[in-house]
């Protein structure tokens, strides 16, 4: 009789031993589905940020693309050859843009989809502009990533703005 009795005080003490065992962890799981969620949450507006930055970045370098294709410049073949190599790139900065930031290494196999889109063999092209540049721009083809394109970009505008500059420095020059 007393063997049943301690046995039945064990299992007592092993029931509520577990019960509150159990509660605490399911009060942690209640924590941490409420972080999960957090994060979530916050994951999703991040996620709406940088697709805001990617449009804002994209609607910025259209528009300084435009502006340069709109100068009025005598002689612009130099200017269109750079803007032909240019423009597949910016108007594709969209794509371009979560394709990078999705999976690494993404630039190059989104870039050479965008301009075989557009014109089949032009990829190529656009590789052996890009190897013609400074070191700089052709370290930042070659990161393979988000900040390498939109550094590259960037660059590409900046270089296309000097092109510009010396463009219409030769014709002030022949001018006067």
């Amino acid at each position: 009789m007393i063997f049943v009795l301690i046995l039945v005080v064990i299992f007592i003490l092993v029931s509520i031993y577990f019960y509150f065992r159990a509660e605490k962890l399911q009060q942690e799981l209640r924590v941490i589905r409420r972080e999960f969620t957090q994060s979530k949450k916050d994951s999703k507006a991040i996620a709406d940020k940088m697709a805001l930055v990617a449009s804002r970045h994209e609607e910025f370098a259209k528009f300084r693309l435009k502006l340069i294709q709109e100068c009025k410049l005598a002689n612009k073949v130099e200017l269109e050859k750079q803007i032909q190599f240019i423009a597949p790139l910016i108007n594709n900065y969209g794509a371009i843009f979560r394709a990078c930031s999705s999976s690494k290494d993404q630039l190059k196999p989104m870039s050479e989809k965008c301009f075989e889109g557009l014109n089949p063999g032009s990829y190529n092209g656009f590789v052996t502009y890009i190897n013609g540049k400074e070191a700089h721009i052709r370290k930042m083809w070659s990161s393979n990533n988000l900040i390498g394109f939109i550094s590259l970009v960037e660059a590409l505008l900046i270089d296309l703005n000097k092109t510009v500059e010396s463009i219409e420095k030769k014709q002030n020059n022949t001018m006067a």
